[in-house]
């Protein structure tokens, strides 16, 4: 059903619904019920797109993407206005457009704005946004570059697929149980759905460790970086991820882990369901704490694990193709630069000490982050090549 809903927003953006389809899409977006999917399946669509150098049909595909829950509020406030009954599906497609003329034009003017008076010449030399991508390594030492313009990869029955069932180019069948890497490079994302059907999104500069088949009492993985678990339910075999000191333990829920190596804290954020975490710190203190919707762990390499209320929407971010920053300081803000658009970061004398807050699309090239940032007024940047220089 999940597939079907994807394969109709697809031809709705290449303009190939009937009237029927029209309506059903119209009727998804006012209930909101599409699902997880679609949003990490339509940016692959929009990556293919970006891969063949087509900017028009990218920002088509974009504006559809990152809008559609937008637009819908729009439409309602038309149908109140217009009739109080519902209107016709050639009424709601005008709507949808005319929202989506306001919404682009509002998006220009703003970011016209906002970028006022700043010199454009410093971005001169740009960077493109990352894309999907990743390896995958066998325990024979053996690596497979996983195709970019692929949903993403499936191990089932100890062999590998991609989604749309097409094989990985390489009979990777496994005779025995074998301990297999998924790799993200800088500037990467890739789906991984593991051999018991639990599906992860691994954000860039990431690393996933998993077994070809899970047996025995529980399902283990490790995991350095960051990722989204989407946990398959099996009440009889607990999910594990051990993550820098971090033990987070499921029965199948979602949840979001930051792990990495360069930053102070590891972070747990539970989006769903309960999940059970322990900690060792490398002072040997040992905490345990169940987490709750909305609720987030943390644990310092010599703290103790602490349990917080939180914005889920921060640490969900990335995999919804956004940055947002919240009071981060200038080196949080630019490590999430570095990863995704894979450059090098120099600081030129002392540290900005603003606090930087903002939104903006990971689809966007590098300098429309930076022009984000720069408007708090506590820095300035420079590209030149794959390095970005950050000055106060």
């Amino acid at each position: 059903m999940d597939q079907d809903i994807i394969e109709l927003f697809r031809k709705h953006i290449e303009k190939q619904c009937s009237a029927a389809e029209l309506e059903k899409v119209f009727l998804i977006l006012e209930a909101g019920s599409y699902p997880d999917e679609l949003d990490y399946a339509l940016t692959q669509d929009a990556n293919k797109v970006i891969e063949a150098g087509d900017d028009i049909g990218k920002w088509n595909q974009i504006a559809t993407l990152n809008v559609h829950h937008k637009l819908i509020t729009a439409i309602t406030d038309q149908k109140k206005a217009v009739n109080p009954k519902r209107p016709s599906v050639i009424l709601k497609m005008a709507s949808i457009s005319a929202a989506a003329c306001i919404l682009l034009f509002f998006g220009w003017y703003l970011y016209n704005l906002n970028t006022a008076g700043i010199d454009r010449k410093q971005y001169e030399s740009d960077i493109a946004p990352g894309k999907a991508g990743a390896t995958l390594r066998l325990q024979n030492g053996k690596e497979i570059s996983l195709n970019g313009l692929k949903a993403g990869v499936i191990i089932k029955d100890n062999q590998l697929s991609y989604n749309d069932g097409s094989g990985v180019g390489l009979d990777a069948k496994a005779s025995a149980k074998e301990i297999y890497t998924a790799n993200t490079a800088p500037g990467n994302t890739y789906m991984v759905t593991l051999p018991d059907g639990t599906q992860v999104w691994l954000n860039a500069a990431s690393q996933l460790d998993f077994p070809s088949h899970f047996d025995g009492k529980n399902r283990m993985v490790s995991l350095k970086g960051e990722a989204y678990f989407q946990v398959a339910k099996d009440k009889l075999h607990p999910f594990i991820v051990e993550a820098r000191g971090m033990q987070v333990k499921v029965l199948g829920t979602h949840f979001n882990i930051n792990s990495y190596a360069d930053e102070k804290i590891t972070k747990t954020t539970l989006i769903e369901g309960s999940v059970q975490l322990n900690s060792s710190s490398l002072r040997g203190v040992s905490t345990e704490a169940i987490l709750k919707p909305g609720q987030q762990g943390t644990l310092a390499d010599h703290g103790t694990l602490v349990v917080s209320e939180v914005d889920t929407t921060l640490a969900m971010a990335w995999k919804n193709n956004k940055f947002i920053f919240e009071n981060n300081d200038i080196q949080s803000v630019m490590r999430m630069v570095q990863r995704w658009y894979n450059v090098e970061v120099i600081y030129s004398g002392p540290l900005p000490d603003a606090a930087f807050g903002g939104k903006v699309s990971r689809f966007s090239n590098v300098s429309n982050v930076l022009r984000v940032l720069e408007t708090t007024g506590g820095a300035h940047f420079k590209i030149d090549g794959r390095k970005i220089y950050v000055s106060k």
